[in-house]
């Protein structure tokens, strides 16, 4: 199965409330939650995810559960 064409797509973040929080470059695929310390063990769920290309957009689905790292340095 081929991989869907993400070029014209944003990767959106909204938290559990339902609220945008990030909206990722066009094309890239990625986006950054900012504002959590090191150390935060966030929960699957505590965000949730989705594409857009501007009209449409896809279902939200939950981020998996991740670990925030210290800062490099």
């Amino acid at each position: 199965m081929a991989a869907e064409n993400r070029s014209n797509q944003t990767l959106k973040i909204y938290n559990k409330t339902g609220k945008l929080i990030v909206t990722g470059e066009k094309g890239k695929g990625t986006a950054t939650i900012t504002g959590l310390a090191a150390g935060t063990k966030v929960a699957e769920g505590d965000y949730q995810a989705s594409f857009s290309d501007g009209t449409n957009e896809s279902d939200k689905v939950p981020v998996p559960t991740f670990n925030v790292l210290p800062l490099e340095g």
